[in-house]
């Protein structure tokens, strides 16, 4: 993380002390219902069935986690699809491609390299992946979607969450107060 990424943590976290960081950390905390309200709202309305959830055609996994942040993914997601090409699948992975250039990510391009010759897909845009992995690569049998919890427009068959194990929920607090993606209810 970024000095400023660090000293943000920090003030979440309440390890930093003192009046600049109490006010920052009130700052954040007027913000928190609001993101929490929205994400609440976003996830009830794909429960209920108001925001469509599309099917891929084929089994869909899903790496995610509760917390922004690290926490292991790209190096599960790989373990995955290891295990089902030794089971005799061929999968193919979907990520979202943040912060690509030209369409390219650093963490697509790491997870070519670990999980060559199974396909990576980058693009925001899941579903309409999904569709042309399929239609281009007729083998592909199942998805491996990393970094997917939060991701709703693409129907899951399996959830596969991870924690942060130094800071398992985000300070208690959802961003921008804290680093948790979601309410735990969520």
């Amino acid at each position: 993380m970024s000095d400023w990424q660090n000293n943000i943590v920090a003030i979440m976290s309440g390890q930093r002390r003192g009046g600049f960081a109490a006010a920052g950390r009130a700052m954040l905390a007027i913000a928190e219902p609001l993101y929490a309200a929205i994400m609440i709202l976003r996830n009830t309305m794909y429960e209920r069935g108001w925001l469509a959830t599309h099917q891929a055609g084929r089994a869909v996994i899903s790496v995610g986690n509760l917390t922004t942040g690290g926490t292991g993914k790209t190096p599960i997601v790989a373990w995955i699809v290891h295990e089902l090409r030794a089971m005799g699948y061929h999968p193919a992975v979907l990520l979202r491609g943040y912060k690509a250039v030209n369409g390219v990510s650093d963490e697509a391009t790491l997870l070519r390299q670990l999980v060559a010759p199974s396909p990576v897909i980058a693009r925001p845009d899941r579903v309409a992946a999904a569709a042309n992995a399929v239609m281009n690569d007729p083998q592909i049998d199942c998805f491996v979607l990393d970094d997917g919890f939060q991701h709703r427009r693409l129907k899951r068959d399996c959830d596969v969450v991870l924690i942060d194990a130094t800071r398992p929920f985000g300070f208690d607090h959802v961003l921008p107060r804290g680093l948790l993606r979601e309410p735990i209810v969520g």
